[in-house]
């Protein structure tokens, strides 16, 4: 292994690791390329439920007993490494937010992801204004339910506002437009770090009243469905079937798939979604979730579509760590998991990830073995051929003539020649079967050498283990038997990643 695939690329902080209800613990995170060293507008933040405190409380532990003449630079810590220019760990935070952090990446808009940068964002004006980017669907939720001169002045610089932050509306997907090879579809949102965005499913609302996808037909979202149609939304060459829900067919059953309907079903589930965060130089990447639900009994199964485009990273090895909700052990029955995950229905995924690894894995091989077949190929071709005499052929006749019918018969003299491969004959019905098959029993370890970092952990608040300690060990448990090979961590605040 060489230093270029020892040698760390990305960090990610972890600023809050929590689901609530404890409020100075809720999610977020801070990301950077190592190789742009602490520069301004370096770092983004991926959602914010608390920022600036949890910032200053990470120096705070970190603070030498003695202060050094500003400008010194941390030893321990999260922030090791970076010079810091005040005397305090409350200015020197406001500094890493003001300075430091360029963008803030939001994965949905419920307060436990967006407080903190919500209330910090009036208190540093800096001399830019802050970026915040997300799909379009949350950057109108924070348009219209937050920074609405209601419930928050409007600090963006749309619709007259003060002019502090700017959103950035992404695409779902990537953009086409943008990038090539591996960075196809990532726009840079910062110095060093590229992006890409999906969309994923967060469960309904808890309100009584049946239940529509966010992706029903009365979404004007691109590549709407009709939440009665489960089946054609999954995926249909994905490693693990799943079972339909019985109530998404309730309508048709009832009274047809033409039959008018008494009452229009509200649109109501709620969308989160995930980033893929790429370091420009190396490649290297991780994977943040938001709030996401399990594939197998979301009303929009959209999960599928991550693990899809996580499997070739992995196979890689560009894909390190996947940071991913799992907010209740597996004594919360499903119908109060709110559009959350729990170590059953993780590991659910996880296994669907791993067959798409697989996937990918053959697939590799398969185009490794198709070069190689073709070069052989190409070689042949360089070799001299002998036609061979024949008294039968005595008027002149074209070569494709003679090359066919020296193909149509045995018996006729020639050179041993390797494999020629042609367009309808690279693949064999077993190279086929190969690629497409998915993990056996025996395909274990398909994610050896992920870390499955666990965030979003919801407190009890009660005497006993803590809640994290029962999920590790529901997920260690779960993994004796699946044998994925892939390392499960309970994420704490202050927790500090080098991938």
């Amino acid at each position: 292994m060489n230093e270029d695939e020892i040698a760390p690329a990305l960090q990610v902080i972890v600023l809050g690791s929590g689901g609530g209800p404890d409020e100075s613990n809720t999610t977020a995170f801070l990301v950077r390329s190592v190789a742009q060293e602490w520069r301004k507008g370096s770092i983004i933040a991926v959602d914010a439920g608390v920022h600036q405190s949890s910032i200053k409380q990470l120096l705070q532990d970190a603070w030498p007993s003695e202060t050094p003449k500003p400008p010194f630079t941390l030893t321990t810590g999260p922030f090791a490494g970076l010079p810091l220019p005040c005397d305090s760990p409350r200015a020197n935070a406001a500094h890493i937010s003001c300075s430091l952090v360029d963008s803030i990446l939001v994965t949905h808009p419920h307060l436990d992801h967006i407080s903190g940068f919500v209330v910090n964002t009036a208190g540093f004006p800096g001399t830019r204004p802050k970026k915040v980017a997300a799909l379009p669907s949350t950057i109108q939720a924070l348009k219209t339910h937050i920074f609405n001169n209601v419930i928050w002045p409007n600090l963006s610089d749309e619709n007259n506002g003060a002019g502090l932050l700017t959103y950035l509306r992404l695409v779902e997907g990537g953009s086409p437009a943008l990038g090539d090879g591996e960075g196809r579809g990532y726009s840079e949102i910062c110095d060093g770090l590229l992006i890409k965005a999906w969309s994923v499913s967060h469960g309904h609302c808890i309100e009584k009243h049946s239940h529509r996808g966010s992706a029903s037909s009365a979404s004007t979202r691109w590549g709407s469905h009709d939440a009665s149609s489960q089946a054609s939304r999954r995926d249909p060459h994905g490693p693990t079937s799943q079972p339909l829900r019985a109530s998404s067919l309730l309508g048709q059953i009832t009274f047809g798939p033409g039959s008018p309907q008494p009452e229009q079903e509200k649109v109501c589930v709620y969308d989160s979604s995930a980033y893929f965060i790429q370091d420009a130089a190396t490649r290297r990447e991780v994977l943040i979730f938001g709030d996401v639900e399990p594939d197998s009994i979301s009303l929009s199964p959209r999960n599928y579509q991550i693990w899809q485009e996580a499997a070739p990273k992995i196979a890689t090895g560009n894909l390190k760590a996947i940071f991913i909700e799992c907010s209740y052990d597996d004594s919360q029955c499903d119908d109060r998991l709110f559009g959350h995950l729990k170590p059953l229905y993780l590991m659910q995924e996880l296994q669907a990830l791993a067959g798409h690894v697989q996937l990918a894995r053959n697939t590799r091989i398969m185009e490794s073995e198709s070069k190689k077949r073709k070069r052989m190929g190409s070689v042949a071709d360089e070799l001299p051929h002998r036609v061979p005499s024949n008294p039968g052929l005595e008027s002149p006749v074209s070569p494709k003539t003679i090359k066919a019918s020296m193909v149509g018969d045995a018996n006729l003299p020639g050179p041993d020649t390797p494999h020629l491969s042609t367009p309808t004959a690279e693949l064999s019905l077993r190279d086929l079967e190969a690629a497409t098959s998915y993990p056996s029993p025996s395909s274990t370890k398909q994610l050896e050498g992920l870390k499955v970092v666990i965030i979003h952990v919801k407190d009890r608040l009660t005497d006993g283990p803590p809640v994290g300690d029962t999920i590790l060990q529901e997920l260690q448990d779960y993994e004796k038997d699946a044998q994925l090979g892939c390392e499960f961590i309970i994420s704490q605040k202050g927790h500090s990643f080098y991938l």
